[in-house]
């Protein structure tokens, strides 16, 4: 398990408190490791799984979503970090950074909504894994209804839609997109979970 500096652990966190969000963040911004404990533990699959989204290999995108969070606690630190909505922040931050080092490698790749980022020359072992992980995923959500896809879509689209402005748009209750999100990404891990790649 990778941790943050100040003990601050990734991927699988306990929670450490089950204090609402806003009580966390507040926390957080003052540098309460626990706090920052708890949103990790919250929020990180969630930024992992946006990234999948945009075409990234699981471990890339584990690692960047790691680096993200560093990036939001060095600010942090530095007094530069006036508000902490997640899991938003964590995701533009992540979506940044991946978007950056792409760059640096000099191809474009197209990614979703529009997005256009350098593409890192991966080998060709690498590039076939990352490929086999994006296919096995774009299968599990093929099997999903027109509606669960295009929830999913919206929740992880990097727009920074909030439940509930995704229920808005589709027509259906906080609950039942809540309810949607669970159950995909139950259906993208236990295909991943198979073979441990998660």
């Amino acid at each position: 398990m990778a941790t943050l500096p100040l003990g601050i652990t990734l991927l699988g966190a306990p929670a450490a408190t089950a204090a609402p969000q806003s009580d966390l963040a507040d926390r957080a911004l003052r540098g309460d490791e626990a706090a920052w404990n708890a949103l990790v533990a919250k929020h990180n699959q969630r930024v992992v799984v946006a990234l999948l989204g945009r075409g990234l290999g699981l471990e890339r995108a584990k690692d960047i979503a790691q680096e993200a969070w560093l990036r939001l606690l060095e600010q942090q630190r530095a007094g530069r970090l006036r508000e902490l909505r997640l899991p938003q922040l964590a995701i533009t931050q992540a979506t940044f950074l991946a978007l950056d080092d792409q760059r640096k490698n000099g191809r474009t790749l197209a990614l979703a909504d529009g997005f256009d980022a350098a593409d890192p020359a991966p080998l060709p072992s690498q590039q076939l894994i990352g490929e086999e992980q994006l296919a096995r995923a774009q299968r599990v959500l093929a099997k999903c209804s027109p509606s669960a896809r295009k929830v999913f879509s919206l929740v992880y689209g990097g727009g920074n839609l909030s439940h509930a402005d995704v229920a808005s748009r589709v027509g259906l209750s906080v609950q039942r997109v809540r309810q949607i999100v669970c159950e995909v990404r139950k259906e993208l891990r236990r295909e991943f979970e198979e073979d441990g790649d998660v």
